[in-house]
């Protein structure tokens, strides 16, 4: 018989969606043998536990999973055995997932090198990988649900557009799951020592999204969390996944002029600086 230590022991959970009340479909995300990514969905009532239970990695895999099937899959299915009782695998089958398209940056990263340092955001780690940026922290945003591809792909092209300009953090390279796997996200510049600008900023940030909207880019969300200010009064623009470019001087006249009042704005609106994605 396998022990509660043993079983699953070559797994790790990586990420999850539990419905809190388990009255619908929860979906996790595993890491297998160090290389291998696995989705892995369950039915309501699979596991007979709180929802603590349900995602904290210990109970989940040594005691509620039953043991991972073993063969080249990367999407499963578990649901509770109407005869025994147990929660049992139904269902394992290999599929494409997608992932992001626009693949225009030379360098490409396996999201399991890094080492996660903090998590400011839902999606978005600082962390480390020892061939980028010598070691120092970087900005690493992840897209491995399907709806969450939409708003990645919209950014990496945003990068592209303001490439080589310096009015977005360095864009370093795509991310991929797993070394040969798709691409769920892209690494950039942390911008250090930063902090979310203010109604006395507004000349550099006026000046930086000047210089955004020159290239005919509109950013899309210019809440203050989006200029990052630092050395005292560089701004830098970040998080451009609703940026739109072609747009029309109505359009950058209209942005512009709403400025100061989205600085001035004493919401926490868009984050708590300096995070940003």
């Amino acid at each position: 018989m396998v022990g509660p230590q043993q079983k699953n022991a070559n797994v790790r959970l990586l990420a999850c969606l539990v419905d809190e009340d388990d009255a619908d479909d929860s979906d996790y995300r595993f890491l297998v043998d160090g290389k291998h990514v696995k989705y892995v969905t369950t039915s309501p009532g699979t596991f007979r536990g709180a929802e603590d239970d349900r995602t904290f990695e210990p109970i989940l895999l040594g005691e509620l999973f039953p043991p991972f099937p073993t063969g080249d899959w990367n999407k499963g299915h578990a649901a509770r055995d109407p005869d025994t009782g147990k929660a049992t695998f139904v269902k394992t089958e290999t599929v494409q997932f997608a992932g992001v398209k626009n693949v225009w940056h030379p360098v490409k990263l396996n999201e399991l090198d890094f080492t996660r340092q903090d998590r400011p955001r839902q999606r978005v780690h600082v962390s480390t990988h020892p061939q980028v940026q010598g070691g120092k922290p970087v900005l690493v945003k992840l897209a491995v649900w399907p709806w969450e591809i939409p708003f990645v792909e919209a950014e990496t092209a945003a990068y592209q557009w303001i490439s080589g300009t310096g009015v977005g953090p360095e864009f370093l390279g795509h991310l991929t799951e797993g070394k040969d796997g798709r691409v769920v996200g892209f690494v950039a510049e942390w911008v250090e020592s930063a902090r979310a600008a203010g109604p006395g900023d507004f000349d550099g940030c006026k000046e930086a999204l000047g210089r955004l909207h020159e290239l005919g880019i509109k950013l899309g969300d210019i809440n203050k969390h989006n200029f990052l200010v630092r050395d005292g009064h560089d701004v830098v623009l970040v998080d451009f996944e609703t940026a739109k470019r072609d747009c029309s001087p109505a359009e950058l006249e209209d942005e512009m002029s709403a400025l100061m009042s989205n600085l001035e704005d004493t919401s926490f609106r868009g984050g708590v600086a300096p995070a940003y994605e």
